[in-house]
């Protein structure tokens, strides 16, 4: 099987990084590449607002949804107000996981109800820093969500009645295996001279696997895992990335010193 690729871009808000997005967008016009957007309804995290605040902000994300551009919602206000690790994640900061259901349940509605009132409409989500429990999925679920870009299943599988896809935490244009590949990007980050590689992944992404890059609809055509064999390897998938290889690499370190 040929690879399917997506590719996403997260923390897209009004004063975002407009410079090192429009890099972005030149690349993806080039390679004719519809990407996954992750709009912030209401961006209330200050690590977002680099820029002046783009007063044609939600017209011009309709016209990217017009032209192709599939849109979700990236978390509500994207502030970390509890510490909680979540289902996948390995940090403790969020904005869902560990609130109750009916907190959720608002914020969610609250998000989703912000963006129809600005024109787009969306049944995607994605927490900010992958961070999200069961009560995140039922709260999407009664919202008319239908699915999640994230996860660390082998296979898309479907909890709580949302079609979870599983989604890759970095931007590598690399694959070790055939199947299904989301490759995660942060423009806002690429100013970093550590995160500067991000462009020049999506570049090199885009060039070497621009037949295997589809967009969202193509990529949710995509087999649907059996949910107990899913749900298992992704504890195990969790295991071996956050604690297995980190121990089997500092012992390989140890050797070769």
């Amino acid at each position: 099987m040929n690879n399917k690729i997506l590719v996403r871009f997260d923390d897209i808000s009004p004063a975002m990084d407009w410079h090192q997005w429009q890099r972005a967008v030149w690349i993806l016009e080039k390679y004719g590449v519809k990407p996954l957007l992750g709009v912030v309804p209401d961006n209330t995290d200050p690590e977002l607002n680099i820029d002046e605040h783009r007063s044609d902000f939600w017209e011009y994300i309709q016209k990217l949804q017009g032209q192709g551009y599939a849109i979700a919602m990236h978390g509500c206000h994207h502030k970390y107000d509890i510490k909680h690790k979540g289902m996948i994640n390995r940090g403790i900061n969020s904005e869902f996981a560990g609130h109750p259901y009916d907190v959720q349940f608002k914020k969610i509605a609250e998000g989703k109800a912000l963006l129809e009132a600005h024109g787009v409409q969306t049944d995607i989500f994605f927490a900010p820093s992958h961070s999200y429990d069961l009560n995140t999925l039922r709260a999407l679920a009664a919202n008319g969500f239908k699915y999640m870009s994230d996860g660390k299943s082998n296979k898309a599988m479907i909890r709580k009645g949302i079609v979870c896809i599983p989604s890759g935490f970095s931007s590598s244009p690399d694959f070790k295996k055939t199947g299904y590949h989301t490759v995660v990007f942060h423009t806002n980050e690429w100013i970093r001279p550590e995160k500067a590689y991000g462009y020049t992944n999506l570049e090199r992404l885009c060039r070497e696997h621009s037949e295997e890059i589809v967009d969202f609809a193509q990529y949710v055509q995509q087999p649907i895992g059996n949910y107990c064999i899913q749900s298992i390897s992704e504890i195990v998938n969790k295991e071996w990335e956050y604690k297995l290889r980190p121990f089997a690499a500092k012992i390989y370190h140890n050797i070769r010193r």
